[in-house]
């Protein structure tokens, strides 16, 4: 039992200077954010704009074709019935 005991101490240490060690280290890097992180966020901000800007056209052509093939469907099968 009192080696279980040191074990579970000894895992709580650990994982206190994990933390401890997560916490400093992310304040030092939120203090000053690198040089090109700034123009690197604003070139994928653009690349994503202009993907969704391509994306449109083919969302609505797909969703008109998915409701032409089901309605083609459904008066296909009422004109054989």
């Amino acid at each position: 039992m009192n080696n279980i005991k040191n074990i579970l101490a000894s895992k709580k240490t650990a994982a206190g200077l994990l933390v401890a060690s997560a916490v400093c280290s992310t304040s030092v890097f939120a203090a000053e954010p690198a040089s090109g992180a700034d123009a690197a966020f604003t070139q994928v901000g653009a690349l994503v704009t202009k993907f969704e800007a391509a994306a449109w056209p083919i969302v609505i052509s797909v969703t008109v074709a998915v409701i032409g093939i089901s309605l083609f469907k459904k008066f296909a099968k009422k004109s054989a019935s």
